[in-house]
C-alpha cells in the first residue's frame, strides 16, 4: 500500500519516498523537542521510532565498515574501505557515505559534543585515508562509522531511558521541618497557657 511502512524497515526507506518522509518528519519533531523529552517519558510510538532509527543506522554503519569477513581471519571490512581504493574519488565518496550518519545523529537530537566527536572520527578517517595504501589499511582498523554508531547508540539509549524519579528525601525533609515547627508552636502555646 503506498505511503505505509513495509514489513522490512530498510526496504521502506529505499523503495518508498513517502515512508521516508513520514519517518523523517516524526523524528524531526522528536529532535526539536529533545530538551522536553529529557524530562518527560517518551510515548511508545516515539520509542519505536528511535529504536527503528537505531536499528536502521546500525545496519548502515555495519555495511560501511564491517559487513564482510576475510575467511579464517578476524578481519572485517565493509564497502567504505573498498570504495576508498578507487583513486581520486574513492575517499570523497566514502566521506559522503559516512557523513550520512552524522546528519542522522543531528536529526535525532544528538548534542554538539557527540556530533563533534563524530566529525572528528570522520575527519581522521578521511585525512589518513588520503594516504595511498597505508590509508586504506587504516580504514580497515579505524572503522569511523562503527565508532560513530557507538556514540549515537549511547545517545539514543540515554533518550530511551525513563526519567529518574524525584528523590523523596527532600519532600520528607520539608514535612519533618514543617512538623517540627508546628510542634514547637503547639508546645509554646501550651507553655504560655
Amino acid at each position: 500500500m503506498p505511503g505505509s511502512f513495509s514489513e522490512i524497515p530498510e526496504l521502506s526507506v529505499i523503495t518508498c519516498s513517502n515512508c521516508f518522509e513520514k519517518e523523517r518528519i516524526n523524528l524531526t519533531q522528536i529532535s526539536e523537542n529533545r530538551n522536553h523529552l529529557k524530562t518527560k517519558t517518551l510515548t511508545p510510538e516515539q520509542q519505536a521510532q528511535y529504536q527503528q532509527a537505531l536499528a536502521r543506522l546500525d545496519r548502515y554503519a555495519r555495511m560501511l565498515d564491517s559487513r564482510f569477513r576475510i575467511p579464517f581471519t578476524g578481519i572485517r571490512f565493509g564497502i567504505e574501505p573498498l570504495v576508498g581504493l578507487i583513486p581520486g574519488i574513492g575517499d570523497a565518496a566514502g566521506f559522503a557515505m559516512s557523513f550520512y550518519l552524522i546528519s542522522e545523529a543531528a536529526r535525532l537530537g544528538a548534542g554538539p559534543k557527540i556530533i563533534g566527536k563524530m566529525v572528528g572520527n570522520l575527519v581522521v578517517d578521511f585525512v589518513v585515508g588520503l594516504v595511498p595504501v597505508a590509508g586504506d589499511a587504516f580504514d580497515l582498523v579505524w572503522r569511523a562509522n562503527n565508532r560513530n554508531m557507538t556514540l549515537l547508540r549511547g545517545h539514543i539509549e540515554q533518550v530511551l531511558q525513563p526519567p529518574k524519579p524525584r528523590q523523596a528525601w527532600f519532600a520528607t525533609a520539608l514535612w519533618v521541618v514543617l512538623g517540627a515547627m508546628v510542634l514547637g508552636f503547639v508546645v509554646l502555646l501550651v507553655i504560655a497557657l
